[in-house]
């Protein structure tokens, strides 16, 4: 696969056009399409999480989310300026972040990989991950390997 850029000064600032060019229509460039066209949904979607809190709702940019803890059905949501305590699963939270750079590392914690400082050892085999905002959250052993593979490791 050739990856190349070309300059089009007729687009826009914020207008990106791709075009895939292929012998014959494969399986590999349809598949290529279908990543193209989700990632396209994603771009195009509001990158902002709807956070129920307090009789109220607030609009938390994705990007100053540093992690998400849960505990029952009580997600805390650390972001960089506040932290916003609403009810609700992790799982329904992670599946709306997931395409970004977030990740899970525990059944009870999520974290944005932007905001990843640095990791250190901990207790038989988990770690500690250390966020921008001063936040330590634990890692398991279980999400540590994909962990890893995000970060390229």
């Amino acid at each position: 696969m050739n990856i190349d850029f070309h300059q089009d000064n007729s687009l826009s600032s914020d207008d990106i056009k791709i075009l895939v060019s292929a012998n014959k229509l494969s399986p590999k460039v349809m598949d290529l399409l279908e990543q193209l066209n989700k990632l396209n949904e994603e771009f195009t979607d509001s990158q902002m999480l709807p956070v129920s809190t307090n009789d109220r709702i607030v609009m938390v940019a994705f990007d100053d989310i540093v992690g998400i803890e849960v505990y029952g059905n009580q997600l805390t949501i650390y972001a960089l300026n506040a932290t916003y305590e609403t009810n609700g699963k992790l799982k329904d939270v992670f599946h709306k972040l997931s395409p970004y750079h977030f990740i899970q590392i525990s059944r009870s914690a999520i974290i944005n990989l932007d905001h990843l400082k640095s990791m250190e050892t901990a207790f038989s085999g988990s770690m500690t991950a250390f966020l921008t905002n001063g936040l330590k959250l634990n890692v398991s052993r279980k999400y540590l390997p994909g962990l890893k593979r995000s970060l390229k490791l």
